[in-house]
């Protein structure tokens, strides 16, 4: 189907060895139209961990094509590890790190090479930046493309973009059916239904529901996600091709905020234990999609995509932040020590509403000019994005309102508070982005090949600020107008190995994730560059993909807290860095015998911050969010006919948390193993065991400057699969 699609427009030095050929033609009103024939590389079976083709660079390209860092984790890897949720997938990545919910952003909060990536998720290559904890039931693969990226995506992308692929329907009757239970009372029942109605059109259903409970004993953080997408496609492999899809995740969970540091340190046991949250504390989010894309193809091979979609994005949250009393040390820390929840039934109590309106077309053709091949891409975005935040107008503690009941360390039971659940509009925020760019690709010798593109994006955003008080109640807006760049060369002496140099730049805006303040609101946007160097092989017939990259990511302008007051803006004055250094292998290395791996070094530091003593301090520190060492293995091996055995490890060095950059606390390094076995019952239905953290290790994963929060313990599932 890729081969039909718009695979002839491949990065590849010359045809590939599994190189297809379609030729289709198309009855419209009683006439033949003309054949379309298509060559190209035919997307290898998702029969191992290799990444196939992506789209991530907005051209269906193997990903040895691509001048940058990519690093895709694909369904098998997914169902394989038993990762049920877009950041767990997202523990495979070196490179990446995550942010706990505090502040006013919630959802999947994400660090790329210590860069939030927050504003940088995408789903089937446009933005999806709500603010939500995301699911894979319906995901064929996660697609992380490291440094800046801008002239692809549009603003942001500092650190990288990471694009959730979504399954499509195919011209195919099959179906999956998955069925998990395991410790702490989890229960996943996931289906997969895909239906092919006609020659060309074929319907997909996935559906979801996991029921758990989180870390604890006796009172527990918990997970309630109910999930369905359609997908219905026509016209498949035709001259016009539609898609109409639409997405639906519902989860009811009680968050798990961790613990406070203590002595710069997470909290010492039993504190990993327990949950010391309260049974009225929730978080209830729903995310509501729709998309249309229609694809023409011309019999020269040439194709336009023009994609939209509308989504409704809703949340709101109660959670609660746990610390000890004061006075608390080590040498009388007990079962009987004091555990505050906080001062206030108003804190960490917030709630949102989003609406976003995405239109993308993309024309990709190839011509002769000069006498030498350019695959071209020209393509345009258009955006709107709103988005409104809320508080809950709690009474004071000093009003009479309700407090949040203390307790001790060895009981976090607790029945909760009441409270005023009635949401207080505080802020509303309205984007619109219009985004035009160009990228050509030049076959300058049969070996060497350029990549050069260029974009343009108009930026405008207005600030509401209704629910505050004067003079922070007055309306706010900015716009502005950037050039993005893209570069890169690559030399492909053979079909199996690439080499490349690539140079990339990004703009952050002061309204990236929907806020303004009155300097902010005055401020030109942040400018980053990425320069980097690799190359990647095709081993063991292609079947094995081994990839290496040198890379430096600047933001040479970055916001601080010095003040222009001639503008009343921020000055630019601020410049951070991070060194990285990657190697990654995936694929199979005999028919038996699976691999995913990758080690990453990481070294960041910012160069200049604020003049004031808080921003001199900073200078040569680590920004946080970003190890010096990262690792992951994962392998299995075929025994027979009837088992497979596997198994691995996530490495991580000591950490910090974001946004404290002068502070102590620090998560000490970790390597957490986990280990599957799986036995085949009969053609098409297995049973598999997967066991993770075997070795219970205490870790933690997610960090705020406020708190940590601890990863999983060690669990056991056991997972049904049948398909028919």
């Amino acid at each position: 189907m890729l081969a039909v699609s718009v695979s002839g427009w491949a990065q590849s030095a010359a045809p590939a060895p599994a190189a297809a050929s379609t030729t289709t033609s198309t009855q419209a009103e009683g006439k033949t139209l003309a054949p379309v024939t298509v060559t190209g590389t035919r997307e290898r079976e998702n029969q191992t961990y290799q990444s196939g083709i992506t789209s991530v660079g907005k051209m269906p390209v193997a990903a040895k094509d691509i001048p940058q860092s990519l690093t895709v984790v694909n369904e098998k890897l997914m169902h394989d590890q038993g990762k049920d949720s877009f950041k767990s997938a997202l523990e495979n990545v070196i490179g990446i790190t995550f942010e706990a919910g505090e502040g006013g952003r919630v959802g999947d909060n994400i660090r790329l090479r210590g860069f939030s990536a927050a504003g940088d998720i995408y789903l089937d290559g446009m933005r999806d930046i709500a603010q939500y904890n995301r699911d894979n039931f319906n995901t064929e693969r996660v697609e992380v493309l490291r440094g800046a990226a801008s002239m692809l995506f549009g603003r942001g992308s500092t650190g990288g973009v990471i694009n959730q692929v979504s399954k499509q329907a195919r011209l195919i009757t099959e179906h999956e059916v998955n069925a998990t239970v395991g410790t702490k009372g989890y229960q996943r029942y996931q289906g997969d239904f895909n239906f092919k109605l006609d020659d060309d059109a074929a319907l997909r259903i996935n559906a979801m529901a996991t029921d758990g409970d989180g870390r604890g004993e006796n009172a527990s953080a918990t997970t309630h996600r109910r999930g369905l997408a359609l997908d219905y496609r026509f016209g498949i492999g035709t001259a016009n091709e539609f898609e109409i899809s639409y997405y639906h995740l519902h989860y009811n969970d009680k968050p798990d905020w961790g613990f406070a540091w203590f002595n710069d340190r997470p909290a010492p046991g039993p504190t990993n234990k327990y949950w010391y949250g309260l049974n009225t504390d929730f978080q209830n989010d729903k995310a509501d999609a729709v998309t249309l894309s229609h694809t023409h193809r011309w019999a020269d091979g040439s194709s336009l995509k023009t994609t939209v979609r509308d989504g409704y994005y809703s949340r709101t949250l109660r959670a609660t932040q746990a610390s000890f009393a004061a006075g608390t040390t080590l040498a009388n820390l007990s079962a009987n020590t004091v555990v505050s929840r906080g001062a206030s039934s108003a804190g960490n109590a917030k709630a949102g509403n989003e609406h976003h309106t995405f239109l993308q077309t993309d024309y990709l053709t190839t011509t002769q000019w000069f006498g030498r091949k350019n695959s071209l891409l020209i393509g345009a975005e258009y955006a709107v994005e709103n988005s409104d935040r809320s508080s809950y107008p709690f009474l004071a503690v000093a009003a009479g309102g309700p407090a949040k009941p203390s307790t001790v360390v060895g009981n976090p039971i607790s029945n909760g508070i009441g409270g005023n659940l009635t949401q207080r509009l505080e802020t509303q925020f309205k984007a619109t982005t219009l985004g035009l760019y160009m990228q050509d690709t030049i076959d300058l010798t049969p070996y060497w090949k350029l990549v050069a593109g260029l974009r343009i994006d108009n930026f405008k955003a207005d600030y509401q600020r209704p629910g505050g008080t004067a003079p922070n109640n007055t309306p706010l807006s900015r716009s502005d107008s950037l050039l993005s760049k893209r570069l890169g060369v690559m030399y492909q002496p053979t079909e199996e190995v690439s080499y490349y140099a690539a140079y990339g730049t990004s703009f952050n805006t002061s309204g990236d994730l929907y806020q303004f303040d009155p300097q902010s609101a005055n401020t030109a946007p942040e400018s980053s560059r990425n320069m980097e160097i690799g190359a990647k092989w095709e081993l063991y017939g292609g079947d094995l993909s081994l990839r290496a990259a040198l890379a430096r990511t600047e933001k040479y302008n970055e916001r601080n807290t010095d003040l222009d007051t001639n503008t009343n803006s921020y000055l630019l004055s601020g410049k951070r860095h991070t060194d990285a250094l990657e190697f990654e292998v995936a694929g199979r290395i005999t028919p038996q015998w699976d691999v995913f791996a990758g080690i990453g070094f990481l070294k960041a530091k910012i160069d200049k911050s604020g003049s004031n003593a808080a921003g001199l301090a900073e200078v040569g520190q680590n920004p946080g969010l970003s190890p010096s060492r990262q690792a992951n293995l994962f392998t299995t091996y075929r025994i027979g006919d009837k088992w497979r055995i596997g198994g691995g490890f996530t490495a991580v060095s000591t950490n910090k948390p974001a946004n404290s950059v002068t502070t102590f606390n620090r998560a000490p390094g970790y390597v957490k193993a986990d280990a599957l076995v799986e036995y085949r019952i009969s053609e098409g239905n297995t049973v598999k065991l997967n066991i993770d953290n075997i070795f219970d290790k205490v870790y933690y994963n997610t960090l705020y400057r406020g708190f940590a929060a601890p990863g999983d313990a060690r669990s056991v599932r056991v997972t049904l699969t049948s398909k028919f």
